[in-house]
């Protein structure tokens, strides 16, 4: 069985980023709670030469649009910094899944043959297509999520596992 870079990609991102926007109701929730002063969940991080909570969600939106940008071999968008504040992160979420949304299955035919110029900052040099997508792409995408979990558990937010893999209840199977 295969499936196609629309099948990989979209699905998982779009679901990602519904995981990603529940953290951030998560991190509200965490502040309330706790007495924080509001957004102060958004600046936290796990070390001080990573980003914050807040910028890994917005992170995650403009690696999205630029990932997937690349594979449909169009030009990369600029990106885009919301302010750190709930309203505006998940405005940006929302604008992030609407761009998806609009990719067909046929604007992605033939990605994974391509070959891409990756620039740095974190990897950098010619990558062919299916290495781009399993190595870099899916990857990266996952990276801020899971950090953006961790931040929010080293706080004592109530997240786990299941919070982390989203609703799967809708996906074929589920898990009980």
């Amino acid at each position: 069985m295969s499936f196609s870079v629309y099948e990989i990609t979209v699905p998982a991102m779009l679901h990602g980023l519904r995981v990603l926007d529940d953290y951030l109701d998560h991190a509200q929730t965490l502040e309330r709670t706790r007495g924080l002063t509001p957004g102060e969940v958004l600046q936290a991080r796990l070390a001080s030469d990573m980003l914050s909570f807040g910028e890994q969600s917005s992170i995650t939106c403009n690696k999205v649009e630029a990932h997937m940008s690349k594979l449909m071999q169009r030009d990369l968008p600029a990106p885009v910094r919301p302010a750190m504040m709930y309203p505006a992160l998940k405005g940006r979420l929302l604008e992030t899944r609407g761009f998806l949304q609009a990719i067909e299955p046929s604007m992605l035919n033939g990605a994974h043959t391509h070959t891409y110029n990756i620039t740095p900052t974190i990897a950098h040099g010619w990558y062919g297509g299916n290495d781009y997508i399993r190595h870099l792409v899916m990857p990266d995408f996952f990276f801020h999520i899971s950090i953006a979990h961790a931040i929010l558990r080293h706080l004592g937010a109530p997240v786990g596992k299941r919070d982390y893999l989203g609703n799967l209840s809708q996906q074929s199977g589920g898990y009980s």
